[in-house]
């Protein structure tokens, strides 16, 4: 009778792990060599290792990539000439990220307040430090510029409403013409406080809109910078306005540093002296009246 003849597993050999092994070893030695040849880069031979790869992946195996017969010179000098990329490419590459944000913002404002502009009652410029909302003192107050008109919380809510969500930093400042006043008996006082105060409650209206009081800030110029210096009353009614400031991150940034980087002031000891030279030096005695008698 046939018997099936039975395999002893000892008769298998317990050396195959060597195959993986020795499979291994020879991927992990061609892994270092290749990192070692690109660790130093041979432009002659980068530029055949690049040709190889787009004949491979474009089909083309006919054609076989030439090896640049530069002098060691020649390629030395063509090192020189692959210059890095500049330190503050990153920076102005951020820049313009931010620039095209605040387009982007100013763009947005626009639509928004286009009854407005059309109007001539507001303008919308990108300047330097960042985007400029210029409201006619006339659109937001009443003739007294101390009382808001009735369509004035109305657009700065619109305002307020577009900027909430931006962490950016709201500046307001508050202009006048210099011929406002001229009646009172102190027409230049008159002109800083009315500013004040009407930047101030703008301000104030665009923090009750959601926009972050640590990020607003309010100035009243007066008449120190007038957007037109004509004598007619268009002049006039362009100087009386309130300007809306969105800064840019760079501006924001500035601004931060510079008030970070404060140091305290310390009297000199020779000014210190001289205060206290009055209060130390001797006082001359005051002559005591004589007394009359009026007796005899």
């Amino acid at each position: 009778m046939y018997r099936r003849k039975i395999h002893d597993d000892d008769d298998d050999s317990h050396d195959r792990w060597l195959i993986s092994y020795a499979d291994f070893i020879t991927l992990l030695f061609a892994f270092f060599v290749v990192m070692y040849a690109t660790s130093s880069i041979n432009l002659n031979k980068y530029q055949a290792l690049s040709s190889s790869v787009v004949t491979a992946f474009q089909g083309k195996p006919g054609q076989t990539p030439t090896m640049s017969t530069d002098t060691p010179a020649s390629l030395q000098n063509q090192s020189a000439k692959l210059k890095p990329l500049p330190l503050n490419y990153l920076y102005q590459e951020k820049k313009q990220r931010d620039l095209d944000k605040m387009r982007a913002i100013g763009q947005q404002l626009a639509n928004v307040l286009s009854l407005w502009i059309e109007q001539k009652k507001l303008s919308i410029h990108q300047g330097e430090f960042g985007i400029d909302i210029a409201l006619q003192s006339g659109l937001l107050f009443k003739a007294d510029q101390s009382t808001l008109s009735d369509e004035g919380p109305y657009v700065i809510k619109l305002i307020g409403e577009q900027l909430k969500d931006e962490y950016r930093t709201v500046q307001v400042e508050g202009h006048i013409d210099r011929h406002m006043y001229s009646d009172d008996a102190n027409p230049e006082a008159r002109r800083w406080e009315t500013t004040a105060t009407q930047a101030a409650r703008v301000a104030a209206i665009l923090g009750m809109r959601g926009v972050s009081s640590k990020r607003l800030s309010a100035i009243g110029l007066a008449d120190t910078k007038p957007a037109s210096s004509s004598e007619n009353n268009l002049a006039q009614t362009v100087n009386n306005r309130i300007i809306i400031r969105i800064l840019t991150a760079e501006s924001n940034a500035q601004q931060a540093a510079n008030n970070t980087n404060t140091t305290q002031l310390e009297i000199l000891p020779k000014a210190a002296e001289a205060l206290e030279a009055p209060v130390n030096a001797p006082q001359a005695e005051t002559p005591v009246p004589a007394v009359v008698s009026t007796n005899p």
